[in-house]
């Protein structure tokens, strides 16, 4: 029996080498026999498919730009928070009470919005900056010293809206085929060349079955420990 192959180890690239190596393998053992030759052009295809979609995307890309986009905003939210949190202890009357009358517009849009979904923080901060914008709220602002935080709050939930957007358009015009879809298609493929094979082997033929499969036992093997190495895990797509 071949080796269970534990996908969880698997970046996607990790899996396109371990596909090339076991078609390699498989191909020289049985260069003419029509069901093995068969499968192997599937995988061969959906192997394609995977070299395509390793980070090729152009949304893909931009995802990794929102995270950091969306921990820019997260913390020009907390800092503002914060700012105005500790105001409320202060003993100057004039900025106290500024921060007082201030404190409830960040309790009525959330303390914590950062723990929410990326459209539901979106709209909690557009609710806060809009409140904030009040000419009484814009004056406690001056008393504190706050106003630049509000125009960089605005700033970087502006750069997250803008960045999302993008994303969006990108994936209704993008064709490519995501990196989890990939990874899928690659594994089904490669469980089906293992199961046809560990059929055959089970009636010792054709002849070099058995040896083939140790040695693709022992590319597995060395694959697995790559991956291990690596730290890799297969890519899941927001």
């Amino acid at each position: 029996m071949i080796l269970k192959i534990l996908y969880s180890y698997f970046s996607l690239a990790h899996l396109i080498s371990l596909s090339q190596r076991m078609i390699q393998l498989v191909t020289d053992r049985f260069p003419d026999h029509p069901m093995i030759s068969s499968l192997l052009g599937t995988i061969r295809l959906k192997q394609e498919i995977a070299v395509q979609a390793v980070g090729s995307s152009s949304w893909q890309a931009l995802t990794s730009l929102i995270r950091k986009a969306d921990q820019r905003r997260d913390n020009s939210y907390r800092s503002l928070r914060d700012h105005v949190a500790a105001g409320l202890l202060r003993e100057n009357e004039e900025y106290r009470l500024a921060c007082e009358s201030l404190w409830p517009l960040f309790e009525k849009n959330g303390l914590r919005l950062y723990h929410a979904s990326y459209a539901e923080e979106t709209a909690a901060i557009t609710s806060l900056l809009k409140d904030l914008n009040d000419q009484a709220m814009q004056a406690h602002l001056v008393t504190i010293h706050a106003v630049e935080w509000i125009t960089e709050l605005h700033r970087d939930n502006q750069s997250f809206v803008n960045l999302s957007q993008e994303r969006t358009a990108a994936r209704s015009t993008d064709d490519t085929v995501t990196d989890k879809e990939a990874f899928e298609q690659l594994k089904t493929s490669l469980d089906l060349l293992c199961n046809m094979l560990n059929a055959l082997n089970a009636l010792n033929e054709p002849e070099g079955i058995r040896e083939t499969v140790e040695e693709l036992d022992q590319a597995i093997r060395e694959a697995t420990a790559a991956a291990r190495q690596s730290g890799s895990r297969p890519v899941v797509n927001q």
